[in-house]
């Protein structure tokens, strides 16, 4: 250990890796705000037209559950990838979910919260690779979901 502590080589070495988990940590940390922002404009704008309501949970990841407002039954999961996203793109991963069986899976401690993957009746069929654009989220939402339109 001594003569680890000694190595000039490997001491830098420790310095330029806890400096870039350092810089990474705080990357995550903006991708979870820029995120967190992306799903609260859209779910704003979506209250206001009256065509859905937010849900909005921080784990790991970023979970939106956007509750239609016409098919009270129908949620669109929108998940946040802070780790995969970066300054100027947002990964996220989407899908329509059953509100009913999502609950149940929930009550009955089945899954925790963003993983009710039972509840799944549509997947999007690609992840979203964005910018943090409201309007462009929205757009992509709206080409699997009429109602959100």
């Amino acid at each position: 250990m001594s003569n680890f502590l000694c190595d000039g080589q490997s001491s830098n070495l420790l310095v330029v890796k806890i400096e870039a988990f350092i810089k990474r940590y705080f990357i995550l940390i903006n991708m979870n705000g820029e995120i967190i922002r992306l799903f609260q404009e859209v779910g704003e704008h979506y209250r206001k037209k009256g065509v859905a309501e937010l849900d909005l949970y921080q784990k790991r990841d970023i979970h939106a559950f956007y509750r239609l407002s016409q098919v009270l039954t129908k949620v669109i999961h929108v998940q946040g990838y802070p780790g995969l996203s970066s300054d100027h793109k947002a990964i996220v991963l989407a899908r329509i979910m059953d509100h009913d069986r999502l609950l149940d899976i929930r009550r009955n401690g089945r899954a925790s919260i963003g993983n009710e993957h039972e509840a799944t009746t549509q997947m999007f069929p690609n992840l979203i690779i964005i910018p943090y654009s409201s309007k462009i989220l929205e757009e992509r939402l709206a080409e699997f979901v009429p109602e959100l339109r």
